[in-house]
């Protein structure tokens, strides 16, 4: 297998077509077209949306290993008001090391067992694993291999970190609404903004276990769009909640949504407020790890392997987990000197570093098929 050109052919046609969650048509009509051609049995739309499922079997009895790789891209506002598609997050690096341990598998033949290839879409809004899962997507599978480019700060290129420790996050919006009045009669009206301020205030009070990092953020504060001597009747809240614990970010949440309908009642006014968006907190196999770490060396020499890293960012990769807990998961952190940082519409990397990640990823898919079958 010559990866760095089947790097070449994959990675510059995924890098120019990004397209946005749940609508990934070109993106997942390439990979189902790769994976058919070398070889896989192909199920298109999984998920009722774009999610491809590619499945080689062996024909031998043995476990079920899975690679998962997202597919979706971000959009960023542009001057003129219309947003601009861009691969920022690295889901076409993910998607070209995916295709091409495939296709390496695909050449060489299993010894046993079956591997699953799983192209997922939405992970940026945090719904895609959730629509694999819920479409039967993993409920054969015993190995799930995931990876995700690093920042410069947490990885360089050459390096590997065997598991990440992705966060817990919600994002929470609610609605204010109080009651108009006259500037100048105060007292007939419910001011929202005061509403709203209130509610920051107690969630700023809001108070967790240090060791699990928890915390809460006002990320949105919107109102008082009318006159100057209108008392506001509706404010918009948004907040970011994080946490290292799945078990903490469920107290937090329910703690965020009480204070908002219950501080609004004490001002007389109404709120409500529902979750935008979550992902769970990593929950690798612990078994796994060791095995990981063991081939990164192997592969690629002590240099490469980097200590499990914690992370503030979320992943929807640990719905899989999550969702399906007798999986066997691990999330691993690629180095590609990637700068200037995720989610930046400028960010760029070093594809070739991908090649790395394609050996690792190869051996660990023909570990546990021999050793655990």
């Amino acid at each position: 297998m010559d990866i760095r050109k089947r790097i070449d052919v994959f990675w510059p046609y995924l890098h120019a077509i990004p397209e946005p969650a749940f609508r990934e048509m070109k993106t997942s009509a390439f990979v189902a077209e790769v994976l058919r051609k070398a070889g896989y049995e192909v199920q298109e739309k999984v998920g009722g949306t774009t999610g491809v499922v590619g499945v080689l079997d062996s024909g031998r009895p043995g476990p079920v290993a899975a690679v998962r790789s997202d597919m979706d891209c971000l959009l960023f506002k542009q001057e003129d008001g219309t947003e601009k598609a861009v691969h920022a997050c690295g889901h076409d690096g993910h998607m070209t090391t995916v295709l091409t341990v495939a296709e390496w598998l695909a050449e060489e033949g299993l010894p046993c067992g079956k591997v699953k290839i799983l192209f997922q879409p939405a992970e940026e809004i945090g719904k895609g694993a959730l629509a694999m899962t819920d479409a039967g997507a993993v409920d054969d599978v015993d190995y799930l291999f995931g990876l995700h480019l690093m920042p410069n700060d947490m990885a360089r290129k050459g390096e590997i970190i065997p598991q990440i420790s992705w966060t817990a996050c919600t994002l929470i919006e609610a609605e204010v609404r109080g009651k108009a009045a006259h500037g100048s009669q105060p007292h007939l009206g419910v001011n929202a903004i005061d509403v709203g301020a209130a509610i920051v205030n107690a969630v700023n009070a809001l108070h967790s276990d240090p060791l699990l990092g928890g915390n809460v953020k006002t990320t949105r504060f919107q109102g008082g769009s009318g006159s100057l001597n209108a008392i506001c009747d509706k404010v918009n809240l948004g907040f970011d909640l994080r946490s290292t614990s799945n078990e903490e970010m469920l107290v937090l949440r329910q703690k965020v949504r009480d204070i908002i309908v219950n501080t609004a009642k004490v001002y007389g006014a109404e709120a409500d407020s529902h979750i935008v968006g979550t992902c769970p907190a990593a929950e690798a196999d612990a078994n796994l790890l060791p095995l990981v770490q063991e081939v990164i060396v192997n592969v690629l020499g002590q240099k490469a392997l980097l200590p499990v890293k914690a992370i503030t960012v979320g992943e929807d990769f640990n719905f899989f987990k999550q969702e399906r807990p007798q999986l066997k998961t691990v999330d691993m952190g690629v180095g590609c000197n990637l700068t200037p940082c995720l989610h930046d519409p400028a960010m760029t990397y070093d594809r070739y570093a991908l090649e790395g990640a394609v050996k690792v990823i190869h051996e660990l898919v023909l570990r546990v098929l021999q050793e655990r079958q």
